[in-house]
This record gives structure tokens, C-alpha cells and sequence, in this order.
């Protein structure tokens, strides 16, 4: 008998199975089970064809229809490129203070290609493991897009800003005109920039971002930063320190320096001082995210409310579980100067 999508939709009993899924795509019970678990493992146009099987039926694997039956299964899945960096931990921080007074569990999926980003999308949109999720500082194409929103869970974006869902945005362009602001109201007149630069394809362009903005507002107080001035480079490859030493073996250097992060601010100051450049008397030093540290080591920093924007996201995402047909919600970060001894509190 040949399956036809319609004869077949009539034939399918209320809770349809892996067999079913796979006869209406033309591919064995096995490739099914591929799709779910490692997609990776599957040729697109295979893939596809299960996953559009996967939606017509509204099929759900056994053992999460079990799950939920009971209800939900109170896990909220995060997705983020930057899991080991302390930004990142912070605004997680945000995310456990609300969903652990909820009796959520948190389920990190940390991802280091774009193959990863698109293979955990597809496990949980086709698997429905988790009752909601949150996408932190990604990118995504269309394609992936509409999957997301055809997913039975609600899903939140953080720091970017998508049609359809709803978003916690961070202004990096205003978070580099405030920097900006800040050192020229204190006096500064040789401004400088050194950055991490945004080498991932599906991660959001923070740092050019944030230099976009910082350039924008001093050529507004009619201040053009010379390229030498500006440094951009790769952190990953552990060549940040012998960089900041050459771009500070400059003869002519910046009276102050807007660095992307308060780690490389850090890392900044240390060498500034070790080659005998006082701070902030010689450079004046701030730097980006406001982690705990800047607090601890007297770092003037732009704060970009990391711990509230994982609640603010967290929040989105529960009103969503609650209420499913409520409009999309687009919440904008604060971003404020704090200021500490290395501009000369």
C-alpha cells in the first residue's frame, strides 16, 4: 500500500509512534531515531523529510509522553557559546535565582560550532525535552528560525532580537557610546580601544558593536581614533597579554582606553602598571559586563545588568509556559557607567 499524506494522516491513531513517523517519511524506524538523538548523523534532505513527518504527526517520543502526561517535565534548557566565560555565569545566576524558586531545573547546552547550535535546537524541537529555552548571544538563520517557532515550548532570546519570540536586548552599540561619554566627560582627548574580536559565525558581534559605538560618539565631540589606537584581536589564541604589551610600547599612547570586557580591562591595568603606567593618571581604564571582579579590583566598568537580564529571560519564559497565547515581550537591558578608581573616582 502506498502512504499518501492524506490516507495517512486518517490511518494514524491518537498517539503515533516512530513507525509511523518513519513510514510517512520513506526511512527506516533507525533514521528516525537518528534524527531525534543525533541529528548530525543525517542527511539534510533525510532529515527533513523526518522532521516534517515528525510535525504532521505531532508525534512525540514514547518516553517524553510519559513525561508529559505528568505535566512538564520542569527543566528549561539555555544555550550559550560562552559557557566557561564569567559573564556567562552571572547572568546563569539571574536564570537560577527565579527558576529554582519555581522548582525548575536548569539544562545548560554549551556549543563550540554552528553545528552544535543547530543539532540541539533540532534534538529539542523534535524530542521536546525541556519546558522552555533560552538562547543566549546567538545567531541564527531562517531556516532554524522557523523550526524554533513551530517548537511546543517557548523560547527567549538574550542579547539579540528576533521576530516572533520573546527577547532580552543588550544595547552593545549604546554600551559602547556610554564608555565613550564617560571618558570624555573626564577629560580624556586620545581615546583607544582594545577588544576581543568576533571570530564566531553564530555568535552575536558584541565587540565590534560596542567599537561602533565608541567611535560614533567621540566622532560626534569630533575626535577621530587613530588605527593605531584601536586593537582588535583573537583571545582564544593566548596572545591578548604580548598585545597589550606592544600596543603599549606605542611612543604616542591614549590618555584613556575602552576595553569589550572587564577581563581584558583587567589584564590591561595589570600590564599598564607592570611597564610603569600609572592608572589612571597616565590611561584611564574602563571596561565592559560589570562582573564581580570589577567591584574587587577597583574597576570603572559599563554595566550591562548581566544577573537581571537571566531573570528578566527566565521570567519570559515561565509567563509563556502560563500563558502560551499572551504577545511576544521585548525587554531592553539598562546599561550604566559604574565608576571606580581606575578612571580616578
Amino acid at each position: 500500500m502506498q502512504y499518501t499524506v492524506t490516507n495517512y494522516m486518517k490511518a494514524v491513531s491518537k498517539q503515533s509512534t516512530i513507525y509511523d513517523v518513519a513510514r510517512l517519511a520513506g526511512v527506516s524506524s533507525a533514521t528516525v531515531s537518528r534524527v531525534l538523538n543525533e541529528p548530525n548523523r543525517v542527511a539534510e534532505e533525510k532529515r527533513q523529510r523526518v522532521q516534517d513527518a515528525i510535525k504532521q504527526l505531532n508525534f512525540v517520543p514514547k518516553a517524553d509522553a510519559v513525561a508529559k502526561a505528568r505535566s512538564s517535565y520542569r527543566k528549561i534548557g539555555v544555550i550559550a557559546p560562552f559557557f566557561t566565560q564569567t559573564s556567562f555565569m552571572e547572568r546563569l545566576r539571574g536564570f537560577s535565582a527565579v527558576l529554582s524558586a519555581m522548582h525548575y531545573e536548569l539544562v545548560i547546552y554549551a556549543i563550540d560550532t554552528e553545528e552544535d547550535l543547530e543539532n540541539y535546537i533540532r534534538m529539542l524541537v523534535n524530542t521536546q525535552r525541556v519546558d522552555g529555552l533560552a538562547l543566549l548571544c546567538v545567531k541564527l538563520n531562517e531556516k532554524i528560525l522557523s523550526l524554533l517557532r513551530d517548537a511546543s515550548f517557548p523560547v527567549c532570546f538574550v542579547e539579540n532580537e528576533y521576530e516572533g519570540f520573546d527577547c532580552v536586548v543588550v544595547h552593545n552599540l549604546k554600551g559602547g557610546q556610554k564608555a565613550a561619554e564617560f571618558l570624555l566627560d573626564k577629560g580624556v582627548e586620545k581615546p583607544g580601544f582594545v577588544g576581543e574580536k568576533s571570530s564566531l559565525p553564530y555568535a552575536v558581534n558584541a565587540t565590534e558593536e560596542r567599537l561602533r559605538g565608541f567611535k560614533f560618539y567621540c566622532a560626534n565631540r569630533g575626535i577621530v581614533i587613530p588605527e593605531n589606537h584601536i586593537w582588535l584581536g583573537n583571545f582564544m589564541e593566548g596572545n591578548l597579554d604580548d598585545e597589550i604589551r606592544r600596543f603599549l610600547d606605542q611612543p604616542e599612547l591614549p590618555d584613556g582606553v575602552f576595553c569589550s570586557s572587564d577581563v581584558i580591562a583587567a589584564r590591561f591595568v595589570r600590564i599598564a602598571l607592570e611597564k610603569g603606567i600609572p592608572v589612571p593618571d597616565g590611561i584611564k581604564v574602563i571596561g565592559f559586563d560589570n562582573i564581580d571582579m570589577a567591584e574587587y579590583i577597583g574597576l570603572t566598568s559599563v554595566s550591562q545588568s548581566l544577573e537581571d537580564s537571566g531573570r528578566m529571560a527566565a521570567k519570559l519564559i515561565l509567563e509563556r509556559i502560563a500563558d502560551r497565547n499572551r504577545g511576544e515581550t521585548t525587554m531592553y537591558v539598562p546599561i550604566n557607567v559604574i565608576e571606580r578608581k581606575t578612571t580616578g573616582r
